[in-house]
């Protein structure tokens, strides 16, 4: 028990005589402020008693302009310049540990007396702004007035000048040179001259280079020539660049008279050339000129032209077995849509025969294969209740579509088919009886039919389905023959009867 006792006696002594963390470990200065006089001050020092740690110094940057220290050991020398100010002015000197001892920073003020007889400073700059052209600038001179005369001063570009204002310095005079300036915006920039002393305010010169001015021109994004189908009415776009002039654009032939089938709609920066769909067999040809404003502008001459119309529309190089082409499905719609509607003395079915992987779609066929497309004119059918609508059994002819007198359309006679041709517009290219074969939903090859006949058989059993026989002529004389029997599909008011 004795031994233990001593023991821990011995432990607690140990205990007693172990120095803290906060022993061990100090930091502290002397003096904490110092003061000086506002000319021709001494250095004083300040000591720095470090105890087990690492430190250093620092000055603010609001106070490196007057105030200096230099370190020797634990000895920090502090040095003032003269003041110029009728006012005192204060800094700080801070000492921090960097061992991660998070001992608080140590700081000591800095006090320098107003002067009381401040030097009468002043600087001026004459003239305050420089302008000048983007190409070929001459250099300009600033007239820097120091007040004492013997007064430095620095004069330095800001960020917005730097690498395009250069400066040269001289007694009493500032030069001051620009590259030139490749962009079209003006650039501006700042020169800040600053005094020795300061109790003279530094000054400000504004620098503006105007901005690059590019010599007229125009030029367009096509030589030409450019060259339409006869059937092309949507146009071509061109783009114009115009610089510093003004532009417009027309059509004209060979004599400088407007083009008649030609039209230019300008823009600000294109136009839109659209043909009128070429009806003759012959093709024609002229300009699109684009003029300038200015004379030393040359006019841009695009040449254009336009196929003729074909003398027949047929893309079949034979006669074709409709039988080979296996069509199994149909797709049709009475027209009109109400029946019974009494202005009109006919009806029109509008009838698709189709193969397999083709469907009708908004505005057009989908998918690749064959289609027969047709529309039989019958006597007026009236709406019913039993929704029954028949196509009457019948031989019906490919005729021409009917005109009257001042070229406008009529209703066209029962038992009749108009004969294919072509639209006016690429929206409406297949009008009345036509033959087409699709790849990937555009035509590959297609036919006009202008005669023969289809004859329509009813199924017995099944409502609306049908055998058509067709025996058919293409436009240049290529027999089309065969028989579809089947289903057609059909729709009245927007909604499909059944089978």
């Amino acid at each position: 028990m004795k031994k233990t006792v001593l023991g821990a006696a011995a432990l607690l002594l140990a205990a007693a005589c172990q120095p803290t963390e906060q022993e061990e470990r100090s930091l502290n200065v002397s003096p904490t402020e110092l003061s000086f006089t506002a000319v021709g001050a001494a250095s004083q020092t300040v000591t720095v008693t470090a105890n087990n740690v690492t430190w250093e110094y620092t000055v603010p940057a609001v106070s490196q302009e007057w105030l200096s220290v230099t370190q020797q050991g634990t000895t920090l020398t502090v040095s003032v310049s003269d003041n110029q100010l009728a006012e005192e002015r204060i800094g700080q000197i801070r000492i921090d540990a960097t061992d991660n001892s998070k001992l608080p920073a140590r700081s000591v003020t800095v006090r320098q007396e107003a002067n009381p007889e401040p030097p009468q400073v002043s600087l001026s700059v004459e003239p305050a702004s420089l302008t000048f052209p983007a190409e070929g600038a001459a250099p300009q001179q600033v007239t820097v007035t120091a007040e004492p005369e013997s007064m430095e001063w620095r004069a330095e570009s800001d960020d917005d000048a730097q690498g395009w204002v250069t400066l040269t310095q001289e007694k009493g005079q500032l030069t001051v040179a620009v590259s030139d300036n490749p962009e079209t915006r003006r650039r501006t920039g700042k020169v800040v001259v600053t005094p020795q002393h300061t109790a003279a305010s530094p000054k400000t010169i504004v620098i503006v280079q105007e901005a690059k001015v590019l010599p007229p021109s125009l030029s367009a994004d096509t030589e030409g020539p450019i060259a339409w189908e006869y059937d092309n009415d949507t146009g071509t776009v061109i783009n114009i660049a115009a610089v510093n002039v003004q532009w417009s654009a027309k059509a004209v032939d060979d004599d400088g008279s407007t083009l008649p089938w030609l039209s230019v709609y300008q823009a600000e920066d294109y136009i839109n050339a659209v043909p009128q769909r070429n009806t003759d067999s012959a093709p024609r040809s002229g300009f699109i000129v684009i003029t300038a404003d200015r004379e030393e502008v040359a006019e841009l001459r695009i040449p254009v032209s336009q196929g003729g119309a074909p003398d027949h529309l047929s893309t079949l190089t034979g006669d074709l077995d409709l039988m080979t082409l296996d069509f199994d499905h149909g797709y049709s719609t009475l027209m009109p849509y109400a029946p019974d509607d009494t202005m009109i003395p006919v009806s029109t079915w509008d009838i698709n025969i189709l193969t397999d992987g083709v469907t009708p779609s908004m505005g057009g066929i989908e998918g690749s294969g064959h289609r027969l497309h047709f529309m039989p004119v019958t006597e007026r059918i009236e709406m019913n209740d039993d929704d029954m609508y028949i196509l009457p059994d019948g031989e019906y002819k490919i005729v021409p579509a009917p005109l009257d007198s001042d070229g406008g359309g009529v209703y066209k006679a029962p038992w009749t088919i108009e004969q294919g041709s072509e639209g006016e517009t690429v929206w409406s290219k297949y009008m009345g009886f036509w033959y087409q074969e699709y790849k990937e939903n555009t035509v590959t090859a297609s036919a006009p039919i202008i005669s023969g006949t289809v004859t329509v058989t009813k199924m017995e059993g099944f409502e609306n389905s049908y055998v058509f026989e067709f025996d058919l002529l293409d436009d240049i004389g290529n027999r089309l023959t065969g028989t579809y029997s089947g289903s057609i599909g059909l729709n009245v008011n927007g909604r499909q009867l059944p089978d």
